[in-house]
């Protein structure tokens, strides 16, 4: 099995039952043909960079999946005689970049860790600040505010 990321855009005019019946449609395609959803984003109405088929909206769908190599043309052709769906294109995840990106989220969840531990100790520390010494520190700072 390969992971696969697949965005496509239905036309603007569609309503948001009818968007969310052609996500579950390509879902069920690919779960019918052996593959699995590892997750769908539905993004909503956004403005397109350039003009397609004269839309400048559309509704973007994102869904990440893992099926095998041969299905791709079969999703692809789906898309193509699907006149709700003015665009798409389904990008092949290779083991480097799952990596990289696996890494990519563990370190963004170390800076946010970091970050709140550094927000605890610094409301601690201010507790034990005399309140007369924090009122001319927080003036201090406005003032040099002031002066930009």
């Amino acid at each position: 099995m390969r992971t696969y990321e697949a965005l496509y855009i239905i036309r603007p005019d569609k309503s948001e039952d009818e968007v969310q019946t052609i996500d579950k449609q390509v879902q069920s395609l690919v779960t019918n043909n052996g593959g699995t959803i590892v997750r769908s984003e539905i993004w909503g109405k956004r403005r397109l960079a350039y003009e397609v088929n004269h839309f400048t909206e559309g509704h973007y769908i994102l869904m990440r999946f893992e099926s095998q190599a041969a299905f791709v043309a079969r999703l692809e052709g789906f898309f193509r005689l699907d006149e709700s769906v003015i665009r798409s294109l389904v990008v092949y995840f290779d083991e480097k970049t799952l990596r990289a990106e696996e890494e990519q989220k563990v370190r963004t969840e170390e800076l946010i860790r970091a970050s709140a531990t550094r927000r605890a100790q610094d409301d601690d520390d201010d507790d034990d600040e005399p309140m007369g010494r924090r009122r001319d520190r927080d003036r201090d700072r406005d003032r040099d505010d002031d002066d930009f």
